[in-house]
Formats: C-alpha cells, structure tokens, sequence
C-alpha cells in the first residue's frame, strides 16, 4: 500500500522525483545465491544440475535441448524464487559476501539521494520481500555519512515511508499477475518487464506533472538497467516504440549489465 505524505513532506522529495532509476534485481544489484534447478542430458537420460541466475540467463536458451527443466516442471526449476524468507536469507548471504553486482552503485546513490524507483524483476517473491530487503542493505551497508545524507534529503520523511513509496515489480508473482491480469513466466519475462515498466513510468510522470512549474525543475530522466540482454532489447524497443511517443519530454537511458565488468549505456534522448 503506498503511504501519503503531508505537504511538507512531499515537497522535501520533490529533487528524487526528477530523476527516476528501474533496476533488475539478479545480478545487477546483487548477485544471489539463489539456484534454479534443472535437468541435464546424460546419454539416453537426465541428471539434476543447479546453476546460478547468471548461468541461467546466459543457457536458457537451449530449454528443450540438452537442458529441460527439472523433471520438466517450472514450478519445481523455480522453486526457491517464490517464497518471501528465501528472498531475504538470500540477501543476507550475498551481503555478507559482498556478492555486488554491477548496478549497486547506483542503486545505493539512488537511495542516498532519495530518488524515485522500482525494481523489476522475474522472480516470484512478494513484493515485500524486496522492500526489507532494501532495509537490509541501508542497515547494513550505508556508512554513518550515507545514512545522515539520506536522512538530510529525506528531511521529515522516513526511511519506511519513502520506501513505500516505491514500486516493487516481481514480474512472476501472483500480485503482480492479479494486480495487471496477464500471465508471466520466470523463462520469457520480457513483456511482463515492460507492462512494469510502463506503469512505473505513468506514476513518475503523474508526480512530475505536480512539479513541472516549480522554477527549480529541470525535466525528468528515467533509467532502465538489466543483466539480460533479452530483456535489455526488449525493453529498449518497447521505450523506442511506445514510451518516447507517449512521453516525449522524458530522457531515457537504457544499462546492459551483461557484462559485469563493462556496463554499457544507451541514452535514448527524447527533446523537448
């Protein structure tokens, strides 16, 4: 449920509101040790295997192949991306082991500085379990300074409250699903992405459009990052072909996280 703010409140959040970030979860905030489970041809057979999220976003695919899911059940591949406890111990063991990922930087300058965002992801866990996840790493990973520099912008607003205010997108969910009405799969999460995606950006706009007479606004930016380049492309073409004509005042930039070690950055730039 998102909180309301009182009018002094809003107006200390007014500066996040102009700049807006959507990140992917998996290996580009944080590496996770969640597995998905599969099967593996072994001669005229099948063994199970367990591989990584990365793994999986680089083999899916050859589904069908060499590689099935295991006993051919999604339900059972994807199995420890549903419940919210196993969201949360994940978190805490790829913070312990400092499992960042190629985004995180980011992410954690966009909560210091209190700007707008949402995380849109294929898992399936509730979307509760990503927000005190979030807690987690502001409790664990902000220095004293950091946390005093979001608790300045923040001004009256707390922590909680500003993190309610914010989208949380687990594509395979069943809140997701009931609240858009469509199907998703964990496998081609792609579309559900970009029906996340187009929602967040409709809510960024309709906070800007109380700002846009403030002197002090500048326009807004929206960024999209995502370790899977299916799903980069996806979501590039759906902004190039929809969003842009929909929103033409709204500068887009798109980060390939594919490659961890070699962030790419599309800026998509629509002028005013």
């Amino acid at each position: 449920m998102k909180v309301k703010l009182t009018e002094s409140q809003h107006k200390s959040l007014l500066e996040f509101q102009k700049r807006a970030y959507s990140f992917d979860w998996d290996d580009n905030i944080l590496f996770m040790p969640t597995k998905v489970y599969l099967d593996k041809r072994a001669g005229k057979g099948w063994v199970p295997v367990s591989v990584s999220t990365e793994e999986f976003a680089q083999i899916r695919g050859d589904i069908g192949k060499n590689i099935r899911y295991r006993n051919n059940s999604i339900v059972e591949t994807f199995e420890d991306f549903r419940s919210y406890e196993s969201f949360i111990n994940d978190t805490k063991e790829a913070l312990r082991k400092k499992s960042f990922g190629p985004s995180f930087d980011k992410f954690k300058e966009a909560l210091i500085n209190t700007h707008d965002f949402s995380i849109i992801t294929a898992r399936g866990n509730p979307p509760s379990a990503i927000k005190d996840s979030i807690k987690l790493i502001i409790s664990t990973i902000l220095s004293d300074g950091e946390m005093e520099t979001m608790e300045n912008n923040l001004g009256e607003t707390s922590v909680d409250q500003y993190l309610s205010l914010q989208d949380y997108y687990p594509v395979t969910s069943d809140d997701f699903m009931k609240e858009f009405g469509i199907e998703s799969s964990a496998t081609e999460p792609e579309m559900a992405k970009t029906v996340a995606l187009r929602s967040f950006v409709d809510r960024v706009i309709g906070v800007v459009g109380k700002i846009k007479d403030d002197p002090e606004f500048t326009g807004v930016s929206i960024g999209y990052s995502d370790d899977d380049i299916d799903n980069v492309e996806y979501v590039e073409e759906f902004i190039e072909s929809t969003l842009k004509k929909l929103y033409p005042d709204i500068t887009f930039l798109v980060y390939d996280t594919s490659d961890p070690n070699k962030t790419k950055k599309k800026r998509i730039i629509i002028k005013k």
